[in-house]
């Protein structure tokens, strides 16, 4: 099935699809960010893990304005991954950035699943995770390995350049707190 996929993208609309599916990912959670919140406040039996969730939010940016800031952090990562990525698999190249950062995404995408089977509905991002992040990083993934640009080796390195990256994704959402209390 992804075979059909690859028919409509080359190696360079791949790349450059990665920061235009997260500024889609990330515009609905900041869209819905705020009344999810609220939502949530009365909604839930507190259990442990439902309460840990939403003191993460908290922690992490809870309004639309600290997530944008975030997401505008992200974003710059993401961008200048694109570019470093699209410029170097011309001169042959290699994918650790780009593959370290996809694994986050379909990570991410994993996080919202389980969240809104916790939650027992929608939460902020699970629309896009389902039908943009996961579909775009299975395709990424099968067409660079399809095209013996990632291996398993690869792969395999790129695990701790993802956990890595988790670190300096986060200074995003210090960033969004810092800026807007």
């Amino acid at each position: 099935m992804l075979e059909a996929f690859r028919q409509f993208f080359d190696l360079h609309t791949i790349i450059w699809l990665f920061p235009i599916i997260f500024i889609f990912h990330d515009l609905e959670e900041i869209i819905t960010i705020e009344s999810s919140m609220k939502a949530s406040e009365n909604r839930f039996q507190k259990s442990s893990f439902v309460q840990l969730i939403l003191n993460m939010r908290e922690k992490l940016g809870s309004t639309a304005v600290q997530l944008s800031i975030s997401a505008t952090w992200i974003l710059l990562i993401i961008s200048f991954t694109t570019v470093v990525t699209a410029h170097f698999t011309l001169n042959g190249g290699g994918f650790l950035l780009y593959t370290a950062i996809l694994n986050l995404f379909i990570l991410q995408a994993i996080m919202h699943i389980v969240q809104s089977i916790f939650f027992k509905g929608y939460t902020p991002g699970i629309i896009t995770a389902l039908f943009l992040l996961i579909p775009y990083c299975l395709i990424a993934y099968d067409s660079l390995f399809e095209w013996g640009l990632l291996d398993g080796h690869l792969l395999f390195a790129s695990l701790p350049v993802s956990l890595l990256m988790i670190p300096i994704f986060l200074v995003g959402n210090l960033l969004g707190r810092y800026f807007i209390h």
